[in-house]
């Protein structure tokens, strides 16, 4: 009677477990893109990336500092003029979310010289700061970038 009853429940416990397992790489793998996976996209778009290095204290959003990267203005606008994109790779979508609403929060009494356009697709958050409100120079490229990411 006991051997009868333990057998359904080993297999049960069993499928339970490969069942959590696959569900655990299913939503590692889901959106987690990496930061070349960003500059390739960017560069598709035949935006002119340099790596910045850290300036001054960028702002570190759960626990992530972000990658600093130039991008070049066309010189027809203005001879080196360069604009920022700031690079926030998250461990999950959801840690960046939590550091979207991070951002939110602390530029809610801000005062700015530039301009931040947040992009997000999941596990990246992408702040490109435009020196211009009305009119920023790499929002179309971004957001085709970040569109083809797969």
């Amino acid at each position: 009677m006991k051997i009868s009853i333990i057998k359904p429940l080993i297999f049960i416990l069993i499928c339970l477990f490969a069942l959590y397992g696959c569900s655990k790489d299913i939503e590692s793998i889901e959106n987690k893109f990496t930061l070349d996976d960003v500059l390739r996209a960017l560069e598709s778009q035949e935006l002119d990336l340099v790596s910045f290095g850290i300036t001054g204290y960028p702002l570190k959003l759960n626990d992530v500092v972000p990658e600093v990267y130039s991008v070049e203005v066309p010189v027809e606008e203005e001879p080196y003029s360069p604009e920022f994109i700031h690079f926030y790779i998250f461990s999950s979508e959801k840690d960046r979310i939590n550091g979207t609403k991070e951002f939110n929060k602390h530029m809610e009494n801000a005062h700015f010289t530039t301009f931040p356009y947040l992009y997000e697709k999941g596990n990246i958050l992408v702040v490109y700061w435009s020196k211009t409100k009305d009119n920023p120079l790499f929002t179309k490229p971004i957001e085709t970038a970040l569109n083809q990411m797969e």
